[in-house]
């Protein structure tokens, strides 16, 4: 049987949306990636997001237009990012560049391993220009399954990651979480000088999909977090913060 059809037939059904937060992570990018913008990529890896939630022609068609993209890791694998106009290795908190250099900051999967935001967000202000933004993709610490993932070792969590979502060992790394709920996002984000201009709650972190009849108790699960506290306990937060 198929369980993934089975899936979003129970979806279609409930009216839940199953959309990947990384195709949704895509979607925002599209809409704030523009013509001419000067663009920075903290935590950047090997590519902008995945190719199975944006193909490379698409990422490709998005950097097209822009001044340039900067990656900034410590991640040898910086040097596969086949997007880059420039690589550099540093980190959010200590980045190398001038004040006011940026119109676009941008972090995929990044801020749940951050361990002093305050100072992380003070950097990323300093090198925005005015009203330039910082839009990143992170899990929320409000998701059970996260929670239960934060407290778990990684010697039992890493086989666990690999059976559920085929990441390998190297992939996965320690994790902080100290910015990662809605209510800290908006307080730490208006303390550092953002204003809050979008915080979006996704719900379908799709793991369950290789389990079987686990996935389509899944949709029932999600759509009752989609509707408690207008859905803030879903899986994972894209934000969009403007520098004042």
């Amino acid at each position: 049987m198929n369980w993934v059809k089975g899936k979003a037939a129970i979806a279609r059904a409930i009216h839940l949306d199953l959309t990947h937060p990384q195709v949704l992570y895509g979607r925002t990018l599209q809409r704030y990636v523009y013509r001419g913008a000067r663009w920075l990529d903290v935590g950047c890896g090997y590519q902008i997001l995945p190719f199975w939630a944006m193909s490379e022609d698409a990422q490709r068609e998005l950097v097209g237009p822009v001044a340039m993209l900067i990656g900034a890791d410590v991640d040898e694998r910086i040097k596969d990012h086949p997007l880059l106009t420039h690589r550099v290795e540093a980190l959010g908190g200590a980045l190398p560049f001038r004040e006011q250099t940026f119109d676009l900051v941008t972090a995929n999967m990044v801020m749940e391993h951050i361990d002093r935001p305050q100072n992380f967000l003070a950097d990323i202000r300093r090198v925005l220009r005015p009203n330039g933004r910082f839009l990143f993709h992170t899990p929320n610490i409000l998701f059970w399954l996260t929670f239960i993932a934060y407290l778990t070792p990684d010697a039992i969590k890493k086989p666990i990651i690999w059976r559920l979502e085929q990441r390998p060992a190297e992939d996965v790394f320690p994790t902080r979480y100290t910015i990662n709920t809605p209510w800290r996002i908006e307080r730490l984000a208006a303390e550092a000088g953002f204003d809050v201009e979008e915080l979006n709650m996704a719900g379908s972190s799709h793991i369950f999909d290789r389990l079987g009849p686990i996935g389509w108790a899944e949709c029932f699960l999600q759509k009752g977090m989609s509707t408690v506290l207008r859905g803030r306990l879903n899986s994972n937060i894209i934000a969009v913060l403007r520098r004042k």
